[in-house]
């Protein structure tokens, strides 16, 4: 079966979806068009000018990345003798979309950040800075007796009632419902013109404000009346919480020194810049990929011995040393290219899933721009 762009980037925004992005963030399609089919989808860090040309040489329609293409960059003129124009003038030439899943990759549950904890050897993972909640709404609807478990099954299927870790959750309580069917009504009960006393069952539940109106949808095709009764409240309670970064426990302490070359091993560093005492004893751990030193004196708060990013400076890793704090500067890239074969591997599923007539390939190409010698 043929795919659109457009059924690839619903996929994607239902594993990271774009509402978690970062206010500065530039995600989402980026070149290309929403309507074209797609055949081949490459999976890579960066749109970088080899990753284009290797797109280029094994056909691919479509070019997935977590580091968007357009950031910062203040675009007055696309010309194509520059660094950023060239690249969109070969994407647009060769008919190659560009779609990137940037902050809200990184907040998702199963994004960057998860993958490096688990990586990093972390259990009992927690998030290490909100930044989002889900907001709740009680949902209340009146429904003739002998019809309430069909519309709770409705409910249950579009993702209401969930409480914490529990689905399904429901209450029902039993009451009298009265109506007056007016000229022009087709009423499930009673007639024009008479007042209907009907047993009604009261089946509340909880659902998120994202998901009420699909919920909505689903009650009123299970519904038998022509016209239901419902409410909607507003609840404190917030539901699924994301967040940036992550904290979480090794099973078994370690020196910090022995940390850092477990590190290395697991994500395949020639070299890696430690910073703090060499036999320091660890075993809580919080970290952000990408550049994320900003959340270190969080770590720190929430008791972390160490903590893990990419891009450390100078003074960064002196303040460090002053909230007797072990970093690890894990390098921006080795700490999110982990989520290439990720991506992957989520595609192709979703492709078997559907029945999409697709070929995902992960991008050959290392970005590293570090070595040593």
């Amino acid at each position: 079966m043929a795919v659109l762009c457009r059924e690839i980037i619903k996929q994607l925004e239902a594993f990271a979806p774009r509402h978690l992005a970062e206010e500065w963030d530039n995600v989402g399609l980026t070149v290309g068009e929403m309507d074209k089919e797609v055949k081949k989808v490459l999976v890579a860090l960066d749109v970088l000018p080899a990753v284009i040309e290797e797109a280029i040489a094994i056909n691919a329609d479509m070019i997935v990345t977590h580091h968007p293409m357009i950031l910062f960059q203040k675009i007055k003129s696309i010309q194509s003798h520059t660094a950023l124009g060239s690249k969109i003038y070969d994407l647009i030439k060769n008919g190659i979309s560009a779609y990137c899943a940037h902050t809200n990759l990184d907040i998702a549950f199963g994004g960057t950040n998860d993958v490096l904890a688990e990586l990093a050897g972390l259990y009992d993972v927690k998030i290490l800075q909100e930044t989002t909640a889900q907001n709740l709404k009680k949902f209340v609807v009146y429904v003739p007796k002998g019809y309430e478990e069909a519309v709770r099954e409705a409910i249950v299927k579009k993702g209401g009632g969930h409480i914490g870790a529990y689905a399904g959750c429901t209450f029902c309580c039993e009451g009298m419902g009265t109506f007056l069917p007016l000229e022009g009504t087709n009423p499930f009960l009673g007639q024009q013109g008479v007042l209907e006393r009907a047993e009604e069952i009261r089946l509340e539940t909880i659902v998120t404000e994202d998901g009420l109106q699909e919920v909505l949808q689903a009650v009123r095709q299970a519904h038998p009346y022509e016209e239901m009764a419902y409410d909607i409240y507003h609840v404190e309670q917030k539901a699924k919480r994301y967040g940036i970064g992550r904290i979480g426990t090794l099973k078994e302490p370690m020196t910090f020194e022995s940390y850092g070359a477990y590190l290395k091993e697991k994500l395949g560093l020639d070299a890696i810049r430690l910073v703090g005492e060499k036999q320091k004893r660890i075993q809580t751990v919080g970290l952000c990929t990408g550049s994320g030193v900003e959340f270190m004196q969080r770590a720190k708060q929430m008791g972390a011995d160490a903590y893990l990013t990419g891009d450390i400076k100078y003074h960064e890793a002196q303040r460090a040393i002053e909230m007797d704090i072990c970093v690890a500067d894990v390098t921006h890239y080795a700490s999110e290219a982990l989520i290439v074969p990720v991506l992957k591997e989520y595609l192709q599923k979703k492709a078997q899933e559907n029945h999409w007539q697709i070929q995902v390939v992960e991008s050959s190409v290392n970005g590293q721009v570090f070595w040593h010698k």
